[in-house]
């Protein structure tokens, strides 16, 4: 499932949405994680069934990078990094990887990146890339489609553009994720005006044999509050909506996803689960059944019951760390900022509880970020 994060529209922070698809391939997968601090990218495989994770090869540092961002490709045989430079420059690195993961040292493709989001289609087999830019009148985007090299992930330009968006002051274009077939790419527009921003969300139905995007379906859903936290998922059949109007306790509200719901399934406050009223974001698992909601002292995994039209308590996890999910729903990791620890945890699926596995300290320089894959 894939993150609506309504907040500044930051590359790095868009990239952990980016990085997660699901396609299936025939192999058996290999769990790894690619840790990121400063210029510094570290490999870690991952023991699916103990969760224990290894370091493996050596750590990869781009000269120059200020810190990185990755986006692995759907059956990790390649990553793109995206990375600014001292000089205000941002640049997108394609690397392929060896059978552990680990990326070699020198890029296959260097692209200058200023402005662009990337995507990677769940076949591996198209990039979208979208390219701001701002001028005296305002923001312009421009959405591409690529073409993705099987064997070296390299990008080429299809010639077709696939929209435009703009020049305007107070609208910004984000991309957003895709169904798990593939068949839609969701997008989220912004617009600020007078102190507020208003969020609407579409998305462009993908030819799977071309990678041509039809036309903008036009907006599906529109966020409920303008000036408190709003946060939205996309998850399978369901909108998941968490709303806080600056005061009080938050709500989720669990929507069916129709073009432009009236109502919500259900709506989950403090008195259905404590977690739903104390939430200021959550992660929702990969099969869109269980939301993981931060509470007081730890974060609350609930099973979404539309039926039932409720969300039930099935597990924890201790403290307040950040979570990356892995693609294939088999773990999660936990990252602690505070004592820089990533904690990985086996996730049942079948009953939403998880068994912690082992964990790894890492050095922080300059910010860092924790991007899972599966190799395949």
């Amino acid at each position: 499932m894939h993150r609506f994060r309504v907040l500044l529209q930051v590359f790095f922070v868009l990239l952990s949405i980016f990085a997660i698809s699901l396609p299936i391939y025939a192999s058996t997968p290999h769990h790894v994680f690619y840790l990121a601090s400063g210029s510094s990218i570290t490999t870690y495989n991952v023991d699916p069934t103990t969760g224990d994770p290894t370091q493996v090869g050596t750590p990869l540092t781009i000269s120059g990078a200020q810190f990185t961002g990755i986006v692995p490709s759907p059956n990790d045989r390649v990553i793109y990094v995206f990375w600014p430079d001292t000089k205000g420059n941002v640049w997108l690195s394609v690397y392929d990887t060896d059978v552990n993961g680990v990326p070699q040292r020198t890029p296959v493709q260097k692209l200058a990146a200023l402005g662009w989001q990337l995507m990677i289609h769940p076949s591996g087999k198209y990039a979208y890339i979208l390219k701001t830019v701002s001028g005296q009148q305002g923001y312009s985007s421009t959405l591409y489609l690529y073409n993705v090299d099987p064997t070296t992930g390299v990008l080429t330009q299809d010639p077709t553009i696939q929209a435009t968006y703009g020049p305007d002051y107070f609208y910004l274009e984000s991309l957003g994720s895709f169904n798990k077939a593939g068949t839609r790419l969701y997008d989220l527009w912004s617009v600020s005006f007078d102190g507020e921003n208003n969020y609407y969300y579409s998305y462009h139905p993908v030819d799977t044999t071309t990678g041509q995007l039809s036309p903008d379906v036009g907006t599906i859903f529109t966020a409920s509050n303008y000036t408190g936290l709003d946060e939205q998922y996309i998850a399978g059949s369901l909108i998941l909506n968490l709303d806080n109007q600056n005061s009080g306790s938050s709500v989720l509200k669990v929507f069916p996803n129709v073009k432009n719901p009236q109502h919500p399934y259900f709506v989950c406050d403090q008195t259905m689960l404590h977690a739903c009223g104390t939430a200021y974001n959550y992660w929702v698992s990969v099969d869109g059944r269980y939301v993981l909601l931060p509470d007081t002292n730890d974060i609350v995994i609930g099973h979404i019951d539309t039926t039932n039209k409720k969300i039930t308590e099935t597990g924890t996890i201790p403290g307040n760390p950040f979570l990356s999910l892995a693609p294939d729903n088999q773990l999660i990791y936990a990252v602690n900022g505070s004592t820089n620890v990533v904690q990985v945890y086996l996730f049942d699926a079948a009953n939403g509880t998880v068994t912690a596995g082992g964990s790894t300290s890492f050095r922080s320089t300059n910010g860092y970020g924790l991007f899972p894959a599966v190799r395949r």
